[in-house]
């Protein structure tokens, strides 16, 4: 649905997202309007031309929620005056739109938008002050430039405002230019939607930078199920696959460190037959893997009282301890357990449901406290 008017007032805006709440006055009514969403650049005086749909708030009754919006210039020497004395652009208030408006009329958003030099003609504004009015007025039009660009490319309202957020003025080359970024960088975009403002945008299903994003996007969601790395012949396959590309093509970029971006191949296991398979993963979780394995090797070779202690212990009356007096009888499975915890320094416990975790971590720590330890769990 479509709903266009002049924008009264603005009642809460956040700074973090653009959301907002603000009255408006539909062309042609003569009452006031609620209009909720993610309005960015937005001010009191500007005509607006919004898409969204009616709402019944439990609380504030109609509501109009903005999906998309263009800020339409206002036509009228009075809409004019009001417009730049909102607030919008800084060195301006109601008294020099005033003055604006009057010395130019209803060229006033020509003379800015084309020879801002002029405002000098102006009573009173001297030409540090034109200087001043004339910059911030160049950035409230690249605002509303890079916001139509945005939405133009099929993109709601709230990630277009992210996406400006994330990158400013220089959204739209970032977008034009590296659409696949916006998939790393902005939250709530994913590769298949950064695919598809790419696709917008004319970039070819063989572009280089669009291997290398699924590449990436394959990596990411085997992250997803738990996996840190992927073969590197399976991810090839799964990212052709997801690229609708040759498998040929996903090799060959995979294999140019210049365009694959943010990912590492590691190392084959030495002297192992069969070889095993090249490993390929994202950047950061190689680092992660990585860090984790130096913080067990650290743990591995730290003295441990507690091991030390426990490599000498008589097992059987441990356990018959543990029973006798604590009424924790285990199985031999969880008596292997309860062992390996104590004498190993870094030790897992795994185990679907009812399969004695929670029996056998209560052994540990039952012996732990009985040494005077005391556990964090």
């Amino acid at each position: 649905m479509l709903l266009e008017g002049t924008l009264e007032r603005i009642t809460y805006q956040s700074d973090d997202d653009g959301y907002l709440v603000a009255r408006l006055t539909p062309s042609g009514k003569g009452y006031l309007v609620t209009i909720v969403g993610k309005l960015i650049g937005v001010r009191p005086g500007e005509t607006l031309a919004l898409e969204g749909e009616w709402q019944e708030h439990r609380e504030h009754g109609r509501q109009f929620l903005v999906s998309a919006y263009r800020t339409l210039m206002p036509a009228t020497i009075d809409g004019m005056r009001r417009y730049l004395g909102s607030g919008l652009i800084k060195g301006v208030g109601p008294a020099t739109a005033q003055k604006i408006t009057e010395t130019f009329g209803k060229y006033t958003l020509d003379v800015l938008d084309h020879t801002p030099d002029r405002l000098t003609e102006v009573p009173g504004l001297g030409r540090r002050k034109a200087e001043v009015i004339k910059a911030a007025w160049r950035a409230q039009q690249q605002i509303k430039q890079v916001m139509l660009f945005l939405q133009d490319l099929g993109l709601p309202t709230g990630l277009a405002v992210r996406i400006y957020k994330q990158y400013g003025d220089a959204a739209m080359d970032v977008v034009r230019d590296t659409p696949y970024r916006l998939a790393d960088e902005v939250y709530g975009i994913g590769f298949l939607t950064a695919d598809a403002i790419a696709a917008g945008l004319g970039v070819a299903p063989t572009d280089p930078q669009r291997i290398a994003a699924g590449l990436r996007y394959t990596l990411g969601q085997a992250t997803e199920d738990g996996h840190c790395f992927l073969p590197a012949d399976e991810l090839v396959r799964r990212a052709a696959n997801v690229l609708n590309v040759e498998s040929d093509l996903a090799e060959t970029t995979l294999n140019d460190p210049q365009i694959v971006g943010e990912v590492e191949i590691g190392n084959r296991t030495p002297n192992l037959e069969p070889p095993t398979p090249l490993p390929v993963y994202l950047r950061a979780m190689a680092m992660a893997e990585t860090g984790v394995a130096a913080a067990l090797m650290r743990q591995l070779r730290a003295p441990s009282t507690i091991a030390d202690f426990y490599a000498q212990a008589r097992w059987p009356q441990v356990f018959a301890y543990l029973a006798e007096r604590r009424a924790i009888s285990l199985s031999e499975p969880q008596q292997q357990a309860v062992r390996m915890a104590l004498t190993a320094k870094v030790g897992v416990l795994t185990g679907g449901p009812g399969t004695g975790k929670t029996m056998t971590l209560r052994a540990v720590t039952t012996l732990l406290a009985a040494r005077g330890y005391r556990c964090l769990l």
